[in-house]
């Protein structure tokens, strides 16, 4: 008995210890203005706009140029922000550090 708990406690930590690891080399880099536009839009997640949820719409917008004005639950007002944070990025008023 003691030996089938120091055999699955050995697989747990190596395993443990694998997956930390492969945390750390296998990390994603999301573009930073994906966030930036999420956090303007209203977060509903509705799919109104023919995306899944929001975090997808702002990947859309960013990365492929889908138009802001799909958000059917977005303000008017919260549209003009986020096209404008787009246009200051483009015509390099905004700029992000490399880390």
């Amino acid at each position: 008995m003691l030996n089938a708990i120091l055999y699955i406690g050995a697989i747990g930590l190596v395993l443990g210890v694998a997956i930390g690891i492969a945390n750390k080399y296998l990390e994603v880099k999301a573009h930073p203005m994906v966030q930036q536009v999420y956090d303007m839009l209203p977060h509903f997640n509705c799919g109104g706009c023919g995306t899944p949820g929001c975090m997808a719409m702002a990947e859309e917008v960013v990365m492929n140029g889908y138009p802001v004005t799909k958000c059917k639950p977005g303000t008017d007002q919260m549209k003009r922000n986020i096209q404008k944070l787009l246009d200051d990025y483009k015509d390099g008023k905004i700029t992000f550090d490399e880390e």
